[in-house]
């Protein structure tokens, strides 16, 4: 099983990847040496050749309290219990998890010499990727789409202009010279809206069902926000009566 991380100043992702005995994929390799369209050409092989595909994440908030190689571990252990076939032997890309229970090897630079930590790469870069690309719905602002969240120039100009959002980490930029306040995801704010006109306790399970569906997208913060939003939204409807 191999298993490899992708890590940005936004958050980790990991996946773990079980490949056949023998399973060669040609052009799989390094996510870093391919290209976009490489990767997206190669992501649905690997899922159909795969006897076991997973990914993991750890979000800015996590990275910011634990520091960034804790919750790139966490990362990978979410990805590696997330699998549907336990693993008889993990290989890892320079990292080790002490409190896995399998047999594991890290290996240095290991997605140029494993075919399952290679395939693990491109899995995540593309996850990856895509979230980022739903991120630039949410933070039009900021060019997503663009960077992908990398530290580009284009990135840090957006970060000046805007101040940070909700999906960055702390620990990874000078808050003394970007640090503005913290600007919430479109549907935060769609979401306050609806929780503070709501005329009913109805209408607010409606949307207390509706932040559930948006947990694997919104940042932590921001779903604990809108939460407090309907409880309170709760107590004023109950006191009107």
């Amino acid at each position: 099983t191999g298993v490899q991380t992708c890590a940005l100043p936004i958050s980790v992702c990991a996946a773990a990847v079980i490949l056949p005995p023998a399973c060669r994929i040609p052009g799989v390799n390094d996510s870093k040496q391919l290209s976009e369209r490489q990767r997206e050409r190669l992501y649905p092989v690997i899922l159909r050749e795969a006897l076991a595909v997973a990914v993991g994440l750890a979000s800015a908030e996590e990275i910011d309290s634990l520091n960034i190689l804790q919750a790139t571990k966490l990362a990978a252990a979410r990805a590696l219990s997330a699998l549907q076939i336990p693993p008889d032997y993990v290989l890892l890309d320079a990292l080790t998890l002490p409190q896995l229970s399998f047999p594991q090897k890290a290996i240095v630079r290991g997605d140029c010499v494993s075919q399952s930590i290679a395939a693990a790469s491109i899995i995540a870069k593309v996850t990856r990727d895509r979230l980022m690309r739903l991120y630039a719905l949410e933070f039009p602002e900021y060019s997503f789409e663009s960077h992908k969240g990398y530290p580009t120039r284009l990135h840090y100009e957006r970060i000046r202009q805007y101040g940070l959002c909700s999906i960055h980490r702390r620990s990874f930029i000078d808050l003394g010279l970007f640090d503005r306040g913290c600007r919430r995801s479109q549907t935060c704010l769609q979401s306050a809206q609806q929780i503070q006109s709501a005329s009913s306790e109805q209408t607010l399970a409606q949307l207390e069902d509706t932040l559930r569906l948006h947990k694997g997208l919104l940042p932590p913060a921001e779903i604990r926000e809108l939460e407090e939003l309907v409880e309170q939204r709760k107590n004023a409807l109950r006191e009107v009566r």
